[in-house]
């Protein structure tokens, strides 16, 4: 008879002190956005209606912008919208739910942090902190660019860099043409022997590899990205630019004089020492052109 009360003083207990449940309703309230992909993408608007080009290669990733996005304010924050694309080959089109983005990020160049739009809600710092807990959640407030990463290097190029042989700081304009994406192989496939009544794996893997490039990529940069007005009545201005061939060594290439009339739409792209190498109307928004009137004008 003496379990009994012990029995029981075990059951309140357990009552008592064991894990509460959740409320249902703060459960269902909490907003979180779907991690699924659509197919096809619900803001493919947002991709297919701008101009985007290439901004940095990671290892396995390739990073566009919208150039007609990048802005700098007083204070050397540069903003600018950008999305993120695997670098493997595939059969997918341009614009598919495999890209992140595109979203706005901003850079302060002169304190090394970023600030990016997040994409989960649970990276939002809370509406009521604690008091004194001002320290900001990764992906929602700025934080440090981690030195070696994609974001380091795009900070060097939009905030500008200074190379050993040259006193200039130049900012990146445009690049032409890519690296190679790397090698892929395809899962090894599995069949089933029936005779045998086991699973046997092929062990030859295909290698697919995505055409290599016959040239390097080369781009260009503008020098201290400063603009000259060459003529303020006709509203003629003009960038000094240099390009470099993509490689280990960064090897340069030529230096050029872009000018353009901001009234007539025109331009004319000169190499130093050797006259003009293009001219005309401006065309296709996403060309060198196009891209070099826009931050001249």
């Amino acid at each position: 008879m003496k379990k009994l009360p012990i029995l029981a003083v075990l059951v309140i207990a357990g009552c008592t002190s064991g894990p509460m449940s959740q409320d249902y309703q703060s459960v269902m309230d909490e907003k979180v956005e779907s991690p699924f992909f659509y197919v096809p993408p619900l803001n493919k608007k947002d991709y297919s209606e701008r101009n985007w080009i290439l901004l940095a290669e990671s290892q396995n990733k390739n990073w566009f912008y919208d150039p007609y996005t990048l802005s700098e304010d007083e204070d050397g924050v540069i903003s600018f919208d950008i999305f993120i694309a695997p670098r493997e080959k595939n059969t997918l089109a341009q614009f598919n739910p495999t890209i992140v983005g595109p979203y706005r990020q901003k850079i302060d160049c002169f304190s090394n942090n970023q600030w990016s739009e997040t994409l989960y809600t649970q990276n939002i710092v809370s509406k009521g902190p604690l008091v004194g807990d001002i320290k900001p959640v990764n992906g929602s407030g700025w934080v440090k660019i981690a030195p070696k990463t994609a974001m380091a290097y795009m900070r060097s190029r939009l905030c500008g860099r200074k190379f050993i042989d040259d006193q200039n700081v130049n900012y990146f304009l445009y690049q032409d043409s890519a690296l190679p994406a790397p090698i892929s192989k395809r899962a090894p496939e599995e069949v089933f022997d029936e005779k045998e009544n086991k699973q046997l794996v092929l062990a030859k893997q295909e290698v697919v590899l995505e055409s290599a490039n016959t040239r390097s990529p080369v781009f260009y940069e503008v020098i201290n990205n400063e603009v000259s007005i060459v003529d303020s009545k006709k509203d003629v201005r003009q960038l000094r630019l240099s390009s470099y061939i993509l490689g280990k060594g960064l090897i340069k290439q030529a230096d050029y004089s872009f000018t353009a009339n901001c009234q007539e739409n025109t331009y004319v792209l000169t190499t130093q020492g050797q006259g003009a190498k293009s001219s005309g109307v401006i065309g296709a928004k996403d060309s060198l052109a196009a891209i070099a009137f826009n931050r001249a004008c």
